[in-house]
């Protein structure tokens, strides 16, 4: 937990650009996703088609960017975490370095989940605000 907030922090701070970059991309792409939902109240089976085209074209490259800088900047501040926790716990738990990992790796996936399951959410949300 602590990590991720300090990867929070950090591309908030540091990668300002890219984080409003990002942004940008996510709003165009509740743009097109309320307009494919549109269309298909239309039944313009074409035009949906061209928003999913359109939804994709953008879609799969922002992901796999924000899973990039995400976990490159988790796994970069996690080791350090994980040494000063192993030489603080070494008399407390038994091989506290493995333990580490195994909750950070278990925590990351479980964030990425969720991250993906939000996204979601929020477009159905944000299509259902933009219809009423």
């Amino acid at each position: 937990m602590v990590v991720e907030k300090l990867e929070e922090k950090v591309l908030r701070s540091v990668f300002r650009r890219y984080t409003a970059e990002i942004e940008g991309v996510e709003e165009e792409l509740n743009e097109y996703y309320t307009l494919s939902i549109l269309a298909i109240a239309l039944k313009d089976g074409e035009a949906y088609r061209g928003f999913q085209d359109m939804i994709n074209e953008k879609y799969w490259p922002l992901f796999f960017r924000k899973i990039m800088l995400s976990t490159s900047l988790f796994f970069i501040l996690l080791p350090p975490y994980m040494l000063v926790s192993h030489f603080l716990l070494k008399n407390t738990v038994p091989n506290a370095f493995s333990i580490i990992i195994f909750i950070a790796f278990t925590f990351f996936t479980i964030r990425l989940g969720y991250e993906i399951i939000k996204e979601n959410v929020n477009s159905w949300r944000n299509t259902k605000n933009k219809r009423e």
